[in-house]
């Protein structure tokens, strides 16, 4: 495991966005895929979103493997967005429960804050009253469980990408995970600050190209606004399953690359 320099936050984003390019149409059609599979399983009350949470350490393997074929050479394929379901399943499962689990006990006390009205948006779909906005409980809500989800979120990190390429078990996995980013966190704080600058910047696109279908139909621009957003979307999701790979790659590297990942880190710090 390696310990990497701040910079290197800021790298992922990139090496992100440069797999991207590499094949943004099959890119995209695998997220949107992915973004499917997930909304039809959110559909069935209760079990949907249950079900949906567990399998996400698995389809998160699935692009740390995409990345990594893109990474490597390959072309990308249709059947890579199940790739994650064929190497050490008993763990990402495992880790699904878990996040599961984490996801539960987070928004339970959360309840404590809006009386369990975010849990029951979240778990249940139910929409909350406007009260709930207007006293700002449910914002409070959202920044207590966003706190609590930080170091559930660092031990998922690495995790599925450790199970499925070290063939670790899932605590083990999650241990080894929570450490690596705990290490790393000057990294990922400029990391943080990376994606917040992308996502500012895929805003204002979509701003300017909401603009631009607001001029050319008129009142039909609402209706139209969502093929303005989809491009935008297909972008930056695949950049962000990428990032995910970049970082996996630096601070674990492949057995053969070590020396050299130490070397250049250690050239980076002077």
């Amino acid at each position: 495991m390696n310990t990497v320099p701040a910079s290197k936050g800021w790298n992922w984003v990139l090496t992100g966005f440069a797999l991207f390019r590499k094949s943004p149409a099959m890119w995209a059609f695998l997220t949107l895929s992915y973004i499917m599979l997930m909304q039809i399983l959110g559909m069935i009350p209760v079990f949907g979103w249950f079900a949906a949470t567990v399998l996400i350490p698995a389809f998160s393997a699935s692009f740390m493997i995409t990345s990594r074929e893109l990474d490597q050479g390959r072309k990308l394929r249709f059947d890579l967005l199940f790739s994650g379901f064929r190497s050490n399943l008993r763990a990402l499962l495992g880790q699904g429960g878990l996040y599961l689990a984490s996801g539960l006990a987070i928004l339970g006390l959360s309840a404590l804050v809006d009386g369990g009205l975010l849990l029951q948006l979240m778990v249940f779909g139910e929409k909350p009253p406007a009260a709930a906005f207007e006293d700002g409980s449910l914002a409070g809500a959202a920044m207590l469980a966003g706190a609590l989800y930080l170091p559930v979120l660092a031990a998922f990190w690495f995790a599925p990408a450790l199970s499925v390429w070290r063939d670790l078990p899932a605590l083990q996995a999650l241990f080894y995970s929570f450490f690596a980013v705990l290490s790393n966190w000057r990294a990922f704080f400029a990391y943080g600050l990376a994606l917040m600058l992308l996502s500012a910047i895929c805003s204002f696109a979509l701003f300017v190209l909401a603009l631009l279908v607001r001029g050319l139909l008129g009142d039909r621009s609402q209706d139209a606004f969502v093929l303005v957003m989809l491009p935008v979307m297909l972008t930056y999701v695949p950049t962000l399953f990428a990032s995910f790979y970049a970082s996996y790659r630096d601070i674990f590297p492949a057995p053969d690359a070590a020396p050299q990942a130490q070397t250049g880190t250690a050239a980076d710090a002077r």
